[in-house]
């Protein structure tokens, strides 16, 4: 659990370094919720982070479990699908996403281009299917990215970590 002590939803989301970018924490097996099947401790499209079309989204993955998870981006349609090829953007995703990763931490980088609605998904066979899943939207309306958690009211973007 070291790989995660410490952080807190403040991390979920923060504004990148640059204009336009946004940096997102995603944690595995943050919880028990879904039977350790979440992402930050939200399954089933819980959580959904909102980002503008055009940001360049950094996305940072730990999972702090020895069971293997991974993470990508995929349409929001194909979450019944047992297994996922591909990302839907072009780099959104771990090296490895349908192997997995275990106690473990990678980072991924891609362009929202195209307004839509997506989720980070576990891309290890059957996982997605069984609700390891959150929501992401790349919206053409949104002027800043948010994440609402649950029923609680979205939240906009902590500032960038000083580093």
């Amino acid at each position: 659990m070291e790989l995660i002590e410490g952080l807190t939803s403040e991390d979920f989301l923060r504004l990148g370094s640059k204009p336009n970018t946004v940096d997102i924490l995603i944690i595995a097996v943050f919880n028990d919720e879904n039977y350790g099947m979440n992402f930050n401790g939200y399954a089933k499209g819980a959580a959904v982070y909102t980002i503008p079309k055009g940001w360049q989204v950094n996305v940072t993955y730990i999972n702090p479990s020895p069971v293997p998870h991974s993470v990508l981006v995929i349409e929001k349609d194909s979450l019944k699908k047992l297994q996922v090829a591909e990302p839907y953007f072009k780099g959104a995703a771990v090296p490895d996403h349908l192997k997995g990763l275990a106690y473990g931490k990678s980072s991924f980088s891609f362009v929202a281009d195209e307004a839509g609605e997506y989720a980070f998904a576990c891309g290890f066979p059957s996982h997605a299917m069984n609700g390891h899943w959150i929501g992401l939207e790349i919206s053409d309306e949104a002027k800043a990215p948010t994440l609402k958690l649950g029923a609680a009211e979205a939240k906009a973007a902590s500032p960038a970590k000083a580093k």
